[in-house]
């Protein structure tokens, strides 16, 4: 009995061994690889940028500014107005029409006789902003003095300044002579009578650099420049420095009459040369800041505008008093000196009058 179960119970396992070999294994689902969840982009904070700086604008030079306004100015030409024309405008029956008239004169020679309506004040006053801001830029100012150099002065700032101003040719006398007055008009014997050269002169090469101005705009230049009184000199200063025997302290002289007048007789050494070609940088270039200007006309009155602006510019520039007259009388100059009989005698006025 014991022999037969073992070799049966031995096939059964053999059997059941084979069997559990051959059945299908109970799938094992695979274990998932963990995915990290897609993050959502956050977009990349963008590094702030300042704004790029408009540029500044490079400053202009004050002198470029005065320059520049000079040149404007004197290459049109410079402004004078004979009495004739002043007193057909304010007898022409528009009221309208009729310029500001502005007399620089002393108050007591003013007070003994003035154009009617003129306004009486100093050539530095009319530049501080509060008389300026009362002139007028829709109609024409004249400007009269004692023969018409310090009114020309005036005149060239004021046109600089945008104004349309015009200088009274020869001043108050040639409106009337006026008992009293302090200065009268020009008589012959006021002559030196010089000599004159007929030798024509240049201007040596430069390249000098433009001074510093009197101020930093057209307004501030002038205001500093009248305040200290204008630039005149006579005949007999000029020609003392001419002549004493140091060549290094003598002036630079313009000439700025016309060429055929300066051709018959002209101050030695003179450089003849047009008003409006002064002021140009190719020719400030030759002149030497740090040496005096005379310049001369006929009478004293486009010299007087010149001087004015040369020294906005910061120049120590000087009217020669009187013009080439003063210096001497030549034969064929065009325009002689002042004469008694050049006044028209019109009417004068004795009632003040004030800037609205």
């Amino acid at each position: 009995m014991k022999r037969t179960f073992y070799p049966i119970l031995l096939a059964l396992t053999i059997v059941a061994t084979l069997l559990a070999g051959c059945a299908k294994p109970t799938p094992v689902p695979p274990t998932a690889t963990p995915v990290p969840p897609t993050a959502t982009p956050v977009p990349p904070t963008a590094t702030p940028v300042p704004p790029t700086p408009t540029p500044e604008p490079t400053p202009v030079p004050a002198s470029a500014v005065i320059l520049e306004t000079a040149s404007a100015y004197f290459s049109k030409g410079i402004k004078l107005i004979g009495a004739d024309q002043v007193y057909e405008n304010l007898n022409d029956g528009d009221v309208a029409n009729d310029p500001l008239i502005l007399d620089i004169r002393k108050p007591e020679d003013y007070a003994l006789g003035h154009i009617k309506g003129a306004v009486n004040i100093g050539a530095a006053k009319l530049f501080e902003a509060e008389t300026l801001a009362k002139l007028p830029k829709d109609k024409p100012i004249v400007i009269y003095c004692y023969t018409g150099q310090t009114s020309g002065q005036v005149v060239a700032a004021l046109n600089m300044l945008g104004y349309d101003a015009y200088s009274l040719k020869f001043g108050m006398p040639s409106w009337a002579l006026v008992e009293g007055v302090s200065a009268g008009p020009w008589k012959d014997e006021m002559s030196q009578n010089y000599p004159v050269d007929k030798e024509p002169a240049q201007l040596a090469e430069g390249n000098y650099p433009v001074p510093e101005p009197l101020g930093a705009d057209v307004a501030a230049a002038a205001l500093a420049y009248f305040s200290k009184g204008i630039k005149l000199i006579g005949a007999d200063q000029v020609y003392e420095n001419l002549n004493d025997g140091d060549a290094a302290n003598d002036p630079l002289i313009l000439d700025i009459r016309k060429p055929e007048d300066y051709a018959l007789g002209h101050i030695k050494g003179a450089v003849n040369i047009g008003a409006g070609a002064i002021f140009t940088p190719e020719t400030l270039a030759k002149m030497d800041p740090k040496r005096p200007v005379v310049v001369y006309c006929y009478t004293g009155q486009a010299s007087g505008q010149v001087v004015a602006a040369l020294n906005m510019l910061g120049y120590d520039a000087y009217s020669l008093k009187f013009g080439m007259p003063s210096w001497a009388l030549v034969e064929g100059v065009s325009a002689g000196p002042w004469k008694n009989e050049m006044s028209q005698n019109y009417p004068v006025d004795m009632e003040p009058h004030q800037l609205p």
